[in-house]
């Protein structure tokens, strides 16, 4: 794999200001969401210590605040409560009460998102990150009111965070790259594949060990990533997807892949080679400068254009 193409990759001289630039320019679809998960939750944070120490101060125990923004945007587990706030759906995608929750929650989406697109686009990242969420709410839901175990706490327990939702994110970037590979300090090289059945089979032990909603609401969002990409794969030709009428995407297309060498004269051919190079070196000089974070969508794309070309 090329160091352009892993996550973790970024130019050894870039500082962490830089980096911390190129992320805010970056206007991603990962990215964004990345920053309304933190800015929700630093919200959430600051909002919550005002209004702790109120409640402290006046003899109270703090916690009216935290339990307002429970019953509001976190998702209930009654589908009689949620049908009266169907917002919760999507607002508890992106609520985090705990450092950590969101800490480790940045972490994988911005791991998984960034192989994400290496093989699909912006507008089906979103659409992943969302309706794998939902449906990570909604198995959480019919887990509570099927499984005789949450019989007495259907009626107070909530769902919140991101962790459906980017489960269904990796599951659909390892069925479209399962042997991609992440470099890890003192594990070495791993295929994401097993990292993904590492948290499958963590999930599935931990059900008995607490959270349980929770962790089969992460089932169900990598259940619905893995049918996504079932959907959308070309592989599969008993499934018909129309050709989008999209004049951009197809002279992008024509001048990224290879053609016949006897379209061309031989100067004409020589002239594209030289003007591909060219471009490349360009390309490379800017992401050791700056690190990958920088580069265009349009220059993430004649790379990988010209990796699989080469191959």
């Amino acid at each position: 794999m090329n160091s352009y193409q892993n996550p973790f990759y970024s130019a050894p001289s870039l500082s962490l200001k830089d980096r911390l630039r190129n992320f805010i320019r970056d206007n991603s679809v990962l990215n964004r969401l990345i920053v309304i998960n933190i800015a929700v939750f630093v919200l959430y944070f600051i909002v919550n210590l005002i209004f702790k120490t109120v409640d402290f101060l006046a003899g109270n125990d703090g916690t009216a605040f935290s339990e307002n923004v429970l019953q509001w945007l976190a998702c209930p587990a009654s589908f009689s409560a949620a049908i009266l706030k169907p917002w919760t759906y999507v607002t508890s995608l992106f609520l985090h009460i705990s450092f950590w929750h969101i800490f480790f929650n940045a972490l994988m989406l911005w791991v998984a998102g960034k192989i994400f697109l290496n093989n699909l686009n912006d507008k089906q990242l979103l659409v992943t990150y969302l309706i794998g969420g939902v449906v990570g709410n909604i198995v959480y839901q019919c887990s509570y009111h099927f499984f005789p175990v949450f019989s007495d706490v259907v009626g107070i327990s909530h769902a919140l965070g991101a962790s459906g939702s980017i489960m269904a994110v990796f599951a659909a970037a390892v069925l479209c790259r399962p042997n991609e590979r992440l470099r890890f300090l003192l594990l070495g090289d791993i295929k994401i594949i097993w990292l993904f059945v590492i948290f499958v089979v963590i999930d599935l032990l931990s059900i008995t060990k607490g959270n349980a909603g929770g962790h089969i609401a992460h089932l169900g969002g990598a259940a619905y990533g893995a049918v996504y990409i079932f959907f959308q794969s070309k592989k599969w030709k008993f499934l018909h997807f129309p050709k989008r009428n999209n004049t951009k995407k197809k002279k992008k297309e024509k001048f990224y892949t290879s053609q016949p060498f006897n379209n061309f004269t031989d100067e004409e051919y020589n002239a594209q080679k030289r003007e591909k190079e060219r471009k490349t070196d360009e390309i490379l000089d800017k992401i050791s400068k700056f690190g990958y974070d920088a580069l265009t969508k349009e220059e993430k794309d004649f790379l990988f254009y010209e990796s699989r070309r080469k191959q």
